[in-house]
């Protein structure tokens, strides 16, 4: 499990953060940023963003689609259409 910190961008462990234009929100098991500064959940005035395990989410039921958290997102992941 990729650990904040610990990625050398290798690529082989498949767990890396790289942006994937088919997704419409981050990846189930976001960790590149900590839960306390992540500037998506900073951002986010509807609170859709969630932690589950540790993890950071979006809720979609609660977005708005207003997209500021694509802008503030450091590694670009976050496509909502």
């Amino acid at each position: 499990m990729y650990k904040l910190g610990n990625c050398t961008n290798c690529t082989t462990c498949g767990d890396c953060h790289e942006p994937f234009p088919e997704t419409d929100s981050p990846p189930l098991f976001c960790m590149h940023c900590s839960p306390d500064n992540a500037p998506c959940i900073l951002s986010c005035k509807q609170n859709a963003f969630e932690l589950l395990g540790g993890a950071i989410t979006l809720n979609k039921e609660k977005c708005n689609k207003c997209l500021e958290c694509i802008d503030v997102c450091p590694i670009e992941i976050i496509k909502i259409e």
